[in-house]
């Protein structure tokens, strides 16, 4: 098969969706597939990449767009990547002939994919990321507003809508009910953990909590923060070293380590900035708890690498938390995860039972292997009746 995927995220650019784009792709490669993706180009990277893996390859074609940050992306630069998207892939289809064209994200995909069915009879689906999903975000209003009508012919045409949380088909379910939205679920790899990890990511630090997602408000940290005092001096009292790690970049940065010095707690959080995929790893291993204490999700991918890596879990009952938690962790309020958190300090067989049952829900689950199986019966199902 033959999937042209437009994303405008892919690694080392985006969070979440290019997180699902590298992993699917080469998950689809590894089945015998060819996915050529078209995404944006960012310094350092090449205009074009081959990757082969197994009996199928993944050619990423990075479009040079007005794309300005890492970490986040504005309208203005989704709509120049869509206007440069356009006209490339339509030469990529006439070359290659598609099978089918996986839209990530109904904005800024969709409109590259419709057009391609009108042009060329090209079959798409739309994969839904949340910021795409009229009424996720409230800053968007004015322009949800504005785009509601072409995104409801963008649903309209495709062969199909995927979601990846039951939480994020409500929300668009309020906004399209006019066909079915189907539910595949973001996913993560089995990690094999050192069996002393328990003793070694000690040496230092008694509890490392890990928060790592870009530093938006919509994320939650500012929620955060104010309970680190008390929680590292509660440690303090009980005799134990307590700190927050923050990894990650983003435009509320500067506010974020403004707080930090207010509250005199520099000593306990240490800001990282934007690391590569790569060195994610090291940062799971050395962490305790993983921290979400978000506003809106749709399902949250670092949590899934997370839990690979067999970390307890806080996060606010957002969209992808009743997935998510099972046994695992809390799902409750931010403002209640510093009780959490010290709770989890205390009690070491709890943290670890919790962390073992995160990697067990990631094989019951969320394996990308068989994640990516359910897209491509899916994209089988809307060829056929293209």
């Amino acid at each position: 098969m033959k999937i042209l995927m437009i994303s405008h995220e892919y690694p080392p650019v985006g969070g979440g969706g290019a997180n699902i784009c590298i992993h699917l792709s080469k998950e689809f490669a590894l089945k015998g597939h060819q996915v050529d993706i078209v995404s944006i180009w960012f310094e350092g990277e090449e205009d074009v990449t081959r990757k082969t893996f197994g009996n199928g390859s993944v050619n990423i074609y990075r479009l040079h767009s007005k794309r300005k940050s890492v970490a986040q992306s504005s309208f203005a630069e989704m709509f120049d990547y869509i206007r440069k998207a356009l006209p490339f892939s339509k030469r990529l289809e006439k070359e290659q002939h598609y099978d089918i064209c996986f839209a990530m994200f109904a904005i800024p995909g969709a409109p590259v994919a419709w057009v391609l069915k009108k042009k060329f009879h090209l079959p798409y689906i739309i994969q839904f990321g949340g910021g795409d999903v009229p009424g996720f975000q409230d800053r968007f209003k004015i322009i949800y507003k504005f785009l509601g009508p072409a995104e409801k012919v963008l649903w309209k045409n495709a062969g199909a809508l995927i979601s990846n949380s039951d939480g994020l088909k409500e929300m668009a379910e309020k906004f399209y009910r006019k066909k079915e939205i189907l539910v595949i679920y973001n996913g993560a790899d089995h990690i094999d953990l050192p069996a002393d990890l328990e003793e070694t990511k000690h040496k230092e630090y008694d509890f490392t909590i890990l928060f790592a997602h870009r530093l938006i408000r919509r994320k939650g940290l500012q929620l955060f923060l104010p309970q680190m005092k008390e929680l590292a001096e509660k440690a303090k009292a009980d005799g134990k070293k307590v700190r927050l790690i923050v990894v990650g970049d983003g435009p509320c940065k500067q506010e974020y380590e403004d707080t930090v010095r207010e509250l005199g707690i520099t000593d306990v959080v240490e800001f990282t900035g934007q690391k590569s995929k790569d060195e994610l790893p090291s940062y799971f291993l050395m962490a305790d708890v993983f921290i979400l204490p978000s506003y809106k999700e749709g399902m949250s991918n670092v949590v899934l690498e997370a839990m690979s890596y067999g970390l307890p879990i806080l996060m606010t009952p957002c969209e992808g938390s009743k997935e998510l938690i099972d046994g695992n962790g809390f799902a409750i309020p931010a403002e209640a995860f510093g009780d959490h958190a010290l709770r989890l300090m205390r009690d070491k067989d709890l943290r670890i039972s919790f962390g073992k049952r995160s990697q067990a829900l990631i094989d019951e689950k969320f394996l990308w292997s068989e994640l990516a199986d359910s897209y491509l019966t899916l994209f089988e199902k809307t060829i056929k009746e293209a």
